[in-house]
């Protein structure tokens, strides 16, 4: 049976402990990890910083996917270089970039497709944020505040939240579940990863991380728990 593996990191802080699973999920020393970043200007500097924990633990080989200066990608090239990946990693940055690069067609469907055959896929904040059917950007980062919008499918009524903790997340997140009647949102702090297997939680991996269950959409009433129990 395949097992679909999701790693949802809550900042760079996470990288290291991350690593620790995604790269044997991806195959260890043999792994081909697709990096899959904003681009954008110097964007090669960043690489470095991902590549070091997989690096540190036997992964060597990687493929970094950006579109060109016009934010487009060449198709043929980009199906090709995931085909051949046993692991993929969607980059942080800018959530709104992210989800117009990556959770729209025709990477969509491909990202879904490998996927399904079990490879895993790990998404560092802005990546982490649109790996659902739907996801929320934090205030700011769009003109006219927090959006709605669709994400990459993975994962059913879910939404995400990174930097929980930093940024005082909960208030956003409990409004963008409300908007978005979704009713399971996962709060990840910086240094926190959370696992799902078969798109059901299996554990959180280095610091807190929190489950968020609406159970009244009308009167904003939730029930929070923190993983790792304290």
């Amino acid at each position: 049976m395949t097992v679909r593996q999701l790693f949802l990191l809550g900042g760079s802080a996470a990288f290291d402990v991350a690593a620790e699973e995604f790269v044997p999920a991806s195959g260890g020393r043999n792994a081909r990890i697709a990096l899959l970043l904003q681009g954008g200007r110097n964007w090669q500097t960043y690489v470095p910083e991902y590549a070091r924990a997989w690096q540190a633990r036997g992964a060597s080989r990687y493929d970094v996917i950006v579109p060109d200066h016009a934010g487009k990608f060449d198709v043929d090239q980009v199906a090709a270089t995931l085909e051949r990946a046993t692991g993929i990693f969607i980059g942080g940055g800018h959530a709104p970039t992210y989800q117009r690069l990556y959770a729209t067609e025709p990477l969509r469907a491909r990202l879904r497709e490998r996927y399904a055959r079990g490879i895993p896929i790990a998404g560092c904040s802005a990546g982490a944020l649109i790996v659902s059917r739907v996801c929320a950007f934090h205030p700011g980062e769009e003109d006219a505040g927090a959006r709605i919008a669709e994400g990459l499918g993975l994962v059913d009524d879910l939404l995400v939240g990174a930097h929980f903790t930093a940024d005082n997340a909960l208030p956003h997140l409990l409004d963008a579940m409300v908007r978005a009647r979704v009713r399971r949102a996962w709060g990840i702090d910086d240094g926190a990863c959370v696992v799902l297997e078969n798109e059901k939680f299996a554990r959180v991996l280095g610091r807190a991380a929190y489950e968020i269950v609406m159970t009244d959409f009308s009167n904003r009433l939730y029930h929070s728990l923190e993983h790792p129990i304290p």
